[in-house]
């Protein structure tokens, strides 16, 4: 680190780093806070990145331009390598290369899954990524009237998900099930501590209820507090649900 802090360079939420086209020369390690990497056709967000992960791999090639947008999300420190320095590190530490190396295997799996996903579901997919799966929990739950608007902010993203069904399932996609939730976590889960069917939130008699899902793992709190497998637990205005 003591190599490393002169390249620190500090971003506020809202910055863009680059955009999807401008000439890339430098290299990226996220020391704090959370960007998103974006494809600038229509802003789907491809994946979202935090401490220990890295970007900029497209100034290992000269006049290689930047082939997604990059956003910070939270307040960010970022260790900016320039290429030549970055070339000369990765010859003197090749563990490190390693490491990048599988870190940038796992973001590129990551983006390619979303690519494919958006590719079957055809040019809605852009902006809709999770309507397939939300079609099919459709069936299974009826929708809430019009006149109830209800919402949940998912910190780590910013992103506003209004919650339009009786019963919501929270949690990550199955790929070899094909299972997609309500409100699809996986992009926000980086360290995948939430499981596929994590939590539910049920709309009954005019009031919402927070629920833990059987075989949740890592468990869910609410402002806090560890809940029960299965026992409902009122929500109000402002609480905080963690998975």
């Amino acid at each position: 680190m003591d190599v490393l802090k002169k390249f620190i360079t500090k971003y506020k939420a809202g910055a863009i780093i680059y955009k999807k086209g401008d000439i890339q020369t430098d290299f990226f390690i996220i020391n704090k806070g959370k960007l998103q990497l974006k494809s600038d056709d229509n802003g789907q967000i491809l994946t979202t990145l935090g401490k220990g992960d890295f970007f900029g791999e497209e100034s290992l090639i000269n006049d290689q331009n930047a082939i997604y947008t990059v956003e910070v999300i939270e307040d960010a420190d970022m260790i900016k390598i320039p290429y030549v320095s970055l070339t000369e590190m990765l010859k003197q530490m090749p563990d490190i290369a390693l490491k990048v190396l599988k870190k940038l295997s796992e973001k590129h799996i990551k983006i390619q899954s979303v690519l494919m996903s958006m590719a079957a579901s055809g040019p809605q997919a852009a902006a809709k990524p999770s309507e397939k799966g939300t079609k099919k929990e459709d069936q299974t739950s009826e929708k809430i009237g019009p006149e109830v608007k209800a919402y949940l902010i998912i910190q780590r993203s910013n992103r506003i998900v209004q919650l339009t069904k009786t019963q919501t399932v929270l949690g990550r996609r199955d790929y070899t099930t094909g299972f997609v939730p309500d409100i699809d976590l996986t992009d926000e889960d980086e360290e995948k501590y939430i499981s596929r069917k994590h939590s539910q939130v049920l709309y009954k008699d005019g009031k919402f209820y927070l629920s833990e899902e059987p075989g949740a793992i890592n468990g869910t709190f609410l402002n806090g507090n560890k809940l029960q497998t299965g026992v409902k637990h009122e929500l109000k205005n402002e609480d905080e649900i963690t998975l």
